[in-house]
């Protein structure tokens, strides 16, 4: 084989077999001419990009020689380290076991996850190797879709899984699992606190039914909506700015610095929220319309308003989309935490008896849930604003283009008949 021009993206290969030389010669120009960029791109090494390798062929291997690569641990490390520098790599005329092979090969030695896809029996291995198994529901039978985690009918409806609802699925359940974690948290430190003045003794700070209600009632209903429903844009826009779905392969949202930064947020605003109240009632020594000062369960009716009313909102504010459900959900929530107080107040014998009417008949009430919320959600609403002027991400801009229709940055979806309009520059600003 002649040695390869600098303007060829490729070693040209002959009919023939090629020799262990020419093999090597091919790997070593392929490793000097390609390399992965983060976003997982092939770029040039050297400042020539013309005379770069452009990932334009595919690798093509066959049952037989696969055969041989599987069993020899350095064309295993070998087939590793190549197989990404092509933009395609075919196994042909291979068995259900090499298929399962090549998956768990992929898997285990380059630390990825693997999505499998097959129509047939003989695609089972292979879908239950891989992370994500998908079957193609069709003339084959149902082994396949019995095997795998998704059916499909067609191959096609591929990009719809991936590119729309693998998209929107992920930062659905990135922001449900870290606001559920919040909200646990905001409500656990509440106690802590108040145990630092009672010598960390048993004495219980909520009533018993606040805890048996807080996450079956009180703020379950924005959670639902946040994990179900929340998108940050439609269907078509998501088609059209397919890049968005790389921030699922690389987990932005859902890294281990976003958990900490949500339990700090939590233990901020519970601080917030006790010390509030701690300050109107025990150092201020507050009367209701009774003459009695606050007891235990009264300070402790206050904080549970603040926090069900903080959670609550705290889960909308994490929502990419505030729809009519959202807000229902928000509103269910705050009211519902409400109208318990109100209703167990009125029972006689009843552990809260009473503490509607000594609670939410002093300005210590109403003065402080508001002041007490509006604190504590203080800091994560400006750190949200900053990032979203300063540094936007993705998803923030295309929302920027959808939502606000800014011609600036492109427009969403243009008619072909009639070309996009762009504001005049000379124009004069109002």
């Amino acid at each position: 084989m002649a040695s390869p021009s600098p303007s060829a993206a490729f070693p040209q290969l002959r009919d023939d077999d090629m020799s262990p030389a020419e093999v090597q010669k091919s790997i070593e120009y392929l490793r000097r001419h390609s390399s992965l960029t983060e976003d997982g791109q092939q770029h040039a090494q050297g400042d020539d990009a013309a005379a770069a390798y452009q990932p334009l062929n595919a690798l093509v291997i066959d049952g037989a020689a696969l055969s041989i690569v599987m069993n020899d641990p350095e064309c295993r490390a070998l087939m590793l380290e190549i197989a990404p520098l092509f933009k395609s790599v075919i196994c042909c005329r291979a068995s259900p076991l090499q298929k399962a092979e090549v998956v768990k090969m992929i898997k285990d030695g380059l630390d990825l996850v693997t999505l499998a896809i097959g129509d047939g029996a003989n695609d089972v291995s292979m879908i239950q190797t891989a992370d994500i198994g998908v079957a193609i529901s069709g003339e084959e039978g149902l082994q396949a879709a019995m095997a795998s985690d998704y059916t499909v009918g067609r191959f096609h409806f591929l990009q719809n899984l991936l590119l729309v609802h693998g998209l929107f699925d992920y930062l659905r359940m990135s922001e449900m699992i870290l606001s559920f974690f919040y909200k646990n948290v905001i409500w656990a430190m509440v106690p802590f606190w108040f145990s630092i003045y009672c010598a960390f003794s048993a004495n219980v700070f909520y009533d018993l039914s606040y805890i048996q209600l807080y996450n079956v009632v009180f703020t379950v209903a924005p959670v639902i909506i946040l994990g179900c429903v929340d998108k940050p844009f439609n269907y078509d826009t998501a088609m059209t700015y397919v890049a968005v779905y790389s921030d699922g392969i690389r987990n932005r949202y859902f890294q281990w610095w976003r958990y900490y930064l949500y339990v700090l947020d939590g233990i901020y605003q519970s601080m917030v929220i006790f010390f509030t109240f701690y300050i109107f009632t025990y150092m201020s020594d507050v009367q209701n319309e009774n003459g009695r000062t606050w007891g235990r369960s009264d300070l402790s009716t206050g904080p549970t308003v603040a926090v069900v009313i903080a959670a609550s909102l705290c889960v909308g504010f994490n929502a990419w989309q505030w729809n009519w459900l959202m807000a229902a959900a928000v509103a269910f929530s705050i009211i519902a935490c409400i109208a318990y107080i109100s209703i167990s107040s009125a029972i006689r014998y009843y552990s809260l008896e009473g503490v509607a009417t000594s609670v939410m008949s002093t300005i210590v009430f109403w003065f402080g849930v508001p002041l007490s919320v509006v604190v504590a959600l203080l800091p994560r609403y400006c750190v949200r604003c900053w990032q979203k002027m300063n540094m936007p991400r993705d998803l923030d801009i295309i929302r920027e283009i959808k939502v606000l229709h800014r011609p600036w940055y492109g427009q969403v979806f243009v008619d072909p008949d009639s070309p996009p309009e762009f504001p005049d520059k000379n124009a004069k600003r109002k």
